[in-house]
């Protein structure tokens, strides 16, 4: 049996840290044999973790995916002539990303 997942990607954080969804057994209601109606409550929590991680994805969502002001300054320079690009450090900078992924 699979559930489908719901609400993947919110951003927003829950009011509290666990919740409870109370299901029925077999459709609406599922009666015992002394005919009393019984439910089933699951109980879900979240890890502090998983509730930092949520608030890093909700902050990082609001910035915006170019830094404007940046780009600009770098291409004030290049339209100068005065940006440099020191090759000894790109590389350096490659080998050392290269290192830190193995």
């Amino acid at each position: 049996m699979t559930d489908k997942i719901n609400g993947y990607g919110r951003t927003e954080l829950p009011a509290s840290r666990s919740g409870s969804v109370k299901r029925t057994e077999q459709g609406e209601s599922a009666r015992s044999a002394g005919g009393e109606e019984s439910t089933r409550t699951d109980a879900v929590a979240l890890t502090d973790t998983a509730v930092r991680l949520k608030r890093i994805e909700a902050s990082l969502a609001e910035l915006p995916e170019v830094d404007q002001a940046r780009v600009d300054a770098l291409r004030e320079q290049v339209d100068a002539g005065d940006y440099q690009v020191d090759g000894k450090e790109i590389a350096r900078k490659l080998m050392q990303l290269e290192q830190d992924l193995s």
